[in-house]
């Protein structure tokens, strides 16, 4: 069998779907299932790519790039054979085809996107859904939210969870507590995002209500955004902008915090409150979409509109070690249910049909 898989992820930075593209992809390269695997990436792309496989091939083709290269060489190049896309884009009208759409955030969180995004995939989706063999996505609320928008996906989609296993791989470097003057245990983690969908005005509203809050909230990310003002730093020197960090220094600091925020309205799946867990961090997070499916009973929850519900939540952690210990340990129990090899096992099972 001859499996051409959508290599366009392999041309752009890693962020969430591209981290789903990049594990299925390696596990795929240990799977001997008399398969042909052969990666399509547009030309002179190769050159920048740093990635060795021992059984799958990478081959650049055509001329252009982007959606373009996508929607018109692509199809072209793997018109009788199968193609797997992972990352929510995909050629509009391939029928022999399998794309990972992995929410509905166009039409149920539409808020932070562009309209000409929000029509674009829009238009991806409706397609794909139509004419695609098979739809995968992450969860079963992605699922549900997916097929309330487009009903006929409900015949043709399938649910595989992702994972986070990879941090496994990946060192520490404890440089970043030690320049910014972090002590372990004494702070609480939260990775920003400009995106309103994060909900990060949440934290913001919270620390301004706590007035006896002794604690500190380490913000993981970009400082000067829209979402924390330069204004709010001063006002708050409980807050600690530690800037972008590595995958290393993003394990120190998640290995190290007495506890982890997630106070997002909307995700697929969410990844990082299982990175967290997987490194013995309790988690704080919201009620929202996809997250009490991922994080089950291993989780402290509050809704994501209530401030109120985040400063009970935090008070709660800094001053009962033991809960603290037991969210650790559901924590890390939760994680290991997850696996990038049960991940993939799911698209075989697919690709033998």
């Amino acid at each position: 069998m001859k499996i051409y898989i959508n290599g366009r992820f392999l041309t752009q930075k890693i962020t969430g779907v591209q981290r789903v593209a990049h594990e299925i992809v390696k596990q795929l390269d240990n799977v001997n299932a008399g398969m042909e695997i052969i990666i399509l990436v547009p030309k002179n792309t190769l050159q920048n790519i740093e990635i060795d496989f021992k059984n799958i091939k990478i081959k650049e083709i055509g001329f252009l790039k982007g959606h373009l290269w996508e929607q018109l060489e692509l199809p072209l190049y793997a018109i009788n054979d199968l193609l797997i896309n992972f990352c929510n884009t995909a050629p509009l009208f391939k029928k022999n085809q399998i794309v990972y759409i992995h929410d509905a955030a166009v039409y149920s969180r539409p808020t932070g996107y562009s309209k000409n995004f929000v029509r674009w995939y829009k238009l991806l989706y409706f397609c794909t859904s139509k004419f695609a063999r098979k739809i995968m996505t992450v969860s079963d609320f992605s699922k549900d939210d997916l097929i309330k928008h487009l009903p006929n996906l409900k015949d043709k989609i399938t649910v595989s969870h992702i994972a986070v296993d990879h941090m496994d791989n990946v060192g520490f470097d404890d440089s970043v507590l030690s320049e910014n003057g972090l002590k372990e245990n004494q702070y609480l983690l939260a990775v920003s995002s400009m995106h309103p969908n994060k909900n990060f005005n949440l934290i913001i509203k919270t620390l301004e209500e706590m007035e006896n809050f002794n604690g500190q909230i380490v913000i993981a990310g970009g400082q000067n955004t829209k979402v924390f003002s330069n204004t709010f730093v001063k006002k708050n020197p409980n807050v600690k902008f530690v800037g972008y960090v590595t995958d290393e220094q993003l394990k120190s600091l998640y290995s190290k915090a007495r506890a982890f925020i997630f106070p997002s309205h909307y995700e697929g799946f969410g990844l990082p409150p299982l990175e967290a867990m997987g490194l013995g961090c309790p988690v704080i997070a919201s009620t929202a979409a996809s997250i009490p499916e991922v994080c089950e009973e291993a989780a402290i929850y509050f809704n994501p509109e209530s401030s109120v519900e985040l400063k009970e939540c935090i008070n709660k952690i800094y001053k009962d070690d033991q809960i603290v210990e037991e969210m650790r340990h559901k924590g890390l129990k939760r994680k290991e249910t997850f696996s990038w090899e049960q991940t993939t096992k799911i698209l075989l099972n697919e690709l033998k049909k």
